[in-house]
This record gives C-alpha cells, sequence and structure tokens, in this order.
C-alpha cells in the first residue's frame, strides 16, 4: 500500500510555533514570579523595622504612618486588593514621596514590580487628595477661635500684630508638558514648572494650596482669583482687623501687608518692613521643609508627569507635611535644595498697579497704622 505523500511545513509554521512556545514558556515565568512576589509579600512586613530607619524610609513614624492609614480607610476609597494591602500601598506612595524615585523601593523591597509600584502611587496620591482627606489636613482658620489662636502665635513670635498667615508662590519642576499648553508652564526662571500659592502659620502649617497654575502665571493672578482672597474681603468688611502678610509680588491691600520697597534705614518704615520680613519668613521655611522631607519636590527631581498629576503629587505631600507636624516628627537631614523664592531679585517681585486704586489707597492707610504700633513695639 502507497503512504500518503508527507506535506512539507513553511518557516512561517516553524516561526509561529517556536513563537507559541516562547509565549507560553514566557507567561509561565510571569506567573511563578508574580506568585513568587504575593508569597513573599505575605511573609514579609516592611513594617517590621526599627523607628529609626522606618523615618527615614517613609518620613513618617509608626504612629502617624497608622493614624494616616486608618484615615483613608474610613474616608476614601482607597482598598486593599487580593494581592496587596493598603499598608503596603501607602508604604510604597511614601517612598517615592521621600525619594522621587522608583528604583531604591523597587531594589528595597524584592517582591514588587515597577508597574505596581507606579500604581499604588497614583491610588495613594489620588486618595491623599480627595475633599474629605483635604479638609481634614489642610484648613484654612474660618472659624473666629482658630484666627485668634494663629494671630496670637505670629505676634508672640515674631512681634508683628494682626497677622493669621504669611503668603507666597512655589515653583515646582515639571516635566516639558504638551506643545500646545506649553506656554502656560514656562516660567520666567527658563523651566516648566506649576507656580503653588500657599499659606502658612507661624509653625510652618500649611493652611491653603492651590496647584492648579502653571509657571507662566504670576503669583498676584492667583492671588486675585483665589477663594482665600474673598474670604479675607469678607472679613475685613465685617471690621475684623487680621491680614496676610506677602512680598513685594503682591498688591498692598487691607487683608495682604506688603513691605516697602523704598524704606531708609532708620525710619518708622524700614523698622517695620524689617519685622515683616522676619514673619514671613516662615513661609520660606515651609517650602524649604516641605521639599526637605518629600524629595520628589525638589529640583533635581524633577516631576515626569501630566500638570494633574504633578498638582496631585504636590498637594498629596502638603497633607503629609501637615501630617509630620502634628505628630511632632523630627525634620530629615536636610539635603541642598534650592529654593526658588531666595534666588528671585526683587524687581521679579514688584507688583505693578494703578496707584490710584481705592483698594491700595485703604491698604497703604491700614499699613502706616500698622508702621506706628510696630514702631512702638519694638522700640
Amino acid at each position: 500500500m502507497q503512504r500518503p505523500p508527507l506535506y512539507e511545513r513553511s518557516p512561517l509554521y516553524y516561526f509561529v510555533a517556536a513563537s507559541l512556545l516562547e509565549n507560553e514558556e514566557y507567561s509561565s515565568r510571569e506567573v511563578r514570579e508574580i506568585t513568587r512576589r504575593v508569597a513573599l509579600r505575605k511573609k514579609n512586613n516592611p513594617v517590621d523595622i526599627n523607628d529609626a530607619e522606618f523615618k527615614n524610609r517613609y518620613r513618617l513614624n509608626k504612629e502617624s504612618f497608622k493614624f494616616l492609614c486608618n484615615q483613608l480607610k474610613q474616608k476614601t476609597s482607597l482598598k486593599a486588593s487580593s494581592r496587596i494591602s493598603l499598608e503596603l500601598k501607602v508604604l510604597c506612595a511614601l517612598s517615592f514621596y521621600a525619594t522621587g524615585s522608583y528604583q531604591r523601593l523597587v531594589g528595597m523591597a524584592k517582591y514588587l514590580g515597577q508597574t505596581t509600584v507606579s500604581k499604588c502611587v497614583k491610588e495613594v496620591t489620588d486618595a491623599l487628595v480627595t475633599p474629605a482627606i483635604l479638609n481634614t489636613f489642610i484648613k484654612f482658620p474660618y472659624a473666629r477661635a482658630d484666627r485668634d489662636v494663629i494671630r496670637n502665635k505670629f505676634f508672640a513670635k515674631y512681634g508683628f500684630p494682626g497677622v493669621i498667615g504669611c503668603i507666597d508662590g512655589c515653583h515646582f519642576h515639571i516635566f516639558t508638558p504638551k506643545k500646545e499648553v506649553e506656554h502656560l508652564y514656562y516660567s520666567r526662571k527658563h523651566f516648566h514648572s506649576l507656580n503653588v500659592q500657599m499659606i502658612c502659620d507661624s509653625d510652618c502649617r500649611i493652611l491653603n494650596v492651590n496647584a492648579k497654575y502653571g509657571g507662566a502665571t504670576h503669583d498676584a493672578f492667583i492671588w486675585e482669583n483665589s477663594v482665600v482672597n474673598n474670604y479675607m474681603q469678607s472679613l475685613h468688611r465685617n471690621n475684623e482687623q487680621v491680614w496676610l502678610l506677602g512680598d513685594s509680588g503682591y498688591p498692598q491691600r487691607p487683608w495682604l501687608m506688603t513691605p516697602f520697597l523704598d524704606a531708609v534705614e532708620g525710619t518708622p518704615a524700614y523698622k517695620y518692613t524689617a519685622v515683616h520680613g522676619r514673619t514671613r519668613v516662615a513661609i520660606e521655611n515651609t517650602f524649604g521643609r516641605l521639599k526637605n522631607r518629600w524629595r520628589c519636590l525638589c529640583k533635581d527631581r524633577t516631576l515626569h508627569y501630566a500638570p494633574v498629576k504633578c498638582a496631585k503629587i504636590i498637594t498629596a505631600c502638603c497633607v503629609l507635611h501637615n501630617l509630620a507636624i502634628e505628630f511632632n516628627i523630627p525634620e530629615p537631614e536636610p539635603a541642598e535644595i534650592e529654593n526658588p523664592n531666595l534666588t528671585m531679585t526683587i524687581s521679579e517681585h514688584i507688583f505693578q498697579e494703578n496707584t490710584t486704586g481705592d483698594g491700595l489707597i485703604r491698604g497703604r492707610a491700614i499699613r502706616s497704622i500698622l508702621v506706628d504700633k510696630i514702631n512702638r513695639l519694638h522700640t
């Protein structure tokens, strides 16, 4: 009996067959690797390290970390997955905020892949900027009693009456955005950034943060379009004599005190400006402490994300900054951080406006009264 002819297989057949075998082998290896990591995650508890090392890695102590996790469980949709606990997700994010890099965390915890870490950072960041969390940790003093506490602390510490906060904008480096919006983020310092407005108290606690604007936007524009500006005006209309302190990049108003640019040494105006500067340094210190603890915000750690995600990361770090203050966690060893605000010249800050405006005239009148009061207090 004649045997049927053998069909010769084409090279394509062997290529496809080899590819299928290779893919099957790769999938099998991937499943084994995922299974191995899950087993290691169950076996190893990253919290089981001494307190000093925990603070060095995550910038919080164990007590504040547990408090944060409880708050996120109660007030956000952040949940544990079948493979990763909520606590581990939070630790992933804290390590990224502290260093600005995925590499140390991936190397430190060999049971986490970079994709997993990236997803954890996103989930935790989104949770930290939900209104329920923001309103818990970042609170402007809308109650009269809260304003009185802040005002008294400023006066006791610096001798400047009526202050309920110091305001300034800080530029945070970001990756080059899409071409159609790039011009909104290119700052006068010749890099792409977010110009983030913050208000702080005398303890460097952040009372308000606005990370919506790009680096091309002036401080004064951000302030004029802010909710806090409207609120401060309402306090003034109700005859409450309180104000914020800002530099010469802001307009002088009855509710916002700025320095004199041409004060002659030895005059009351010069003394006022000196006390103003010593008091307003609180906001510069706030920026420095924020960047020193959460080094993903440093100049040499440019945030490589779209502007909206960068704004979320900055705001999340502000939440954690206040949490660290609440739990009296010591500052980490200082890094060499350039503070963009301290390196700007005065001319870059000056706000130009119509000198006949009613708000300016009333603001100067109140400032003149303050000059006399401060001159008497500091003689």
